[in-house]
């Protein structure tokens, strides 16, 4: 699968259009239809999302975003809604979430149709629907929209990484919303512990990055047969312990969502798996840099597209606040290290 979405990722990074190659291995496998979602997230499913990101990040992102509005759309539909969702999904339909509003132009209903416009919209450009949010974040409202022939603004989209996620601003004014297109109820999408403890598969497609910087370093070494250098070595060793760290944290949340019992401690493990895989991550793209020196900075190196995505997809929203969370729960006798350390 790792390879498989790989095959084209360097093309569409410099091209900047979406994966189409990727998205086809996931179909094959039968990861679009039916991604394996039964919680929120499970120790399979953040490997799987760690194997894709290994293979391109752009793809885990937008593969993360699919996941992320299955589990928001059997999680919250019932009747028409959900008929409708799974049958979109039967017919080869691939969905996104798309939270941010336009700063000025913020996405709103005004007599059943929509008005306004999304920012970061991440695969616009093949998509066939998103769920997009409406009202203030205490009543935030989920609607599963088709996205054919909206109007998208990509003018602004020259990040520095990630090129290929193609997140652009869509507008949406003029949309008449059908009554099957409600995703659950007003509240529903910031219900706890979705919406904090959720990060957790974001912190997997990095997980997935930081191993793909680990092989294309390995790589170059192995090639001018630089492996026997002890400092080499203990670079690669540290990059290895860093990567299977964050293995190991993707494997304790996933046994947290697993067992109700640990559920409390989701949100707070969460946290702690944003900060350790972040700090994990820097570590290796400083080795990574160290190890292969200036060649790996140049195009068509890839270690120089994995260090601009990884740079660029490891600034999420709100670390601090994440780890503030953490550190409540420390502070309330809420968590503790080993508590995860529970029989899947």
């Amino acid at each position: 699968m790792t390879k498989a979405i790989n095959v084209e990722s360097a093309v569409c990074d410099a091209q900047g259009s979406f994966p189409e190659a990727a998205f086809e291995a996931l179909e094959a496998a039968g990861l679009i239809a039916q991604p394996p979602v039964k919680t929120e997230a499970t120790p399979e499913l953040l490997r799987l999302l760690a194997a894709v990101g290994r293979g391109d990040m752009s793809t885990g992102r937008l593969y993360e975003g699919h996941v992320n509005a299955v589990i928001l759309a059997r999680q919250f539909s019932r009747g028409a809604a959900l008929e409708r969702a799974e049958r979109l999904l039967a017919a080869g339909g691939t969905f996104g979430v798309w939270n941010t509003d336009a700063p000025q132009e913020p996405l709103v209903i005004e007599n059943g149709v929509l008005s306004g416009k999304k920012n970061f919209a991440s695969g616009v450009d093949r998509l066939s629907h998103a769920i997009v949010t409406t009202g203030s974040m205490a009543e935030r409202m989920m609607w599963l929209v088709p996205i054919e022939n909206l109007s998208i603004d990509r003018s602004w989209w020259k990040p520095m990484g990630m090129r290929s996620s193609g997140s652009h601003v869509v507008d949406f004014s003029g949309v008449v919303l059908e009554d099957d297109w409600a995703i659950g109820f007003p509240g529903d999408y910031t219900s706890e512990p979705l919406i904090s403890a959720g990060a957790i598969r974001f912190v997997a497609v990095q997980v997935g990055g930081m191993h793909a910087i680990l092989d294309v370093t390995l790589d170059h070494l192995r090639r001018l047969s630089r492996c026997e250098d002890r400092l080499q070595q203990q670079r690669l060793a540290k990059m290895a312990i860093a990567v299977e760290t964050g293995y190991l944290w993707l494997d304790r949340v996933g046994r947290e969502w697993r067992q109700p019992k640990l559920a409390k401690t989701v949100i707070p493990s969460t946290a702690a798996a944003r900060g350790v895989v972040e700090n994990a991550a820097m570590l290796v793209l400083d080795l990574a840099e160290k190890s292969v020196g200036a060649a790996g900075m140049i195009a068509p190196h890839p270690l120089e597209r994995l260090v601009r995505d990884l740079r660029t997809y490891l600034r999420q929203p709100n670390p601090d606040g994440a780890a503030d969370v953490l550190g409540k729960s420390v502070a309330d006798l809420e968590w503790a290290p080993g508590l995860g350390r529970a029989t899947p």
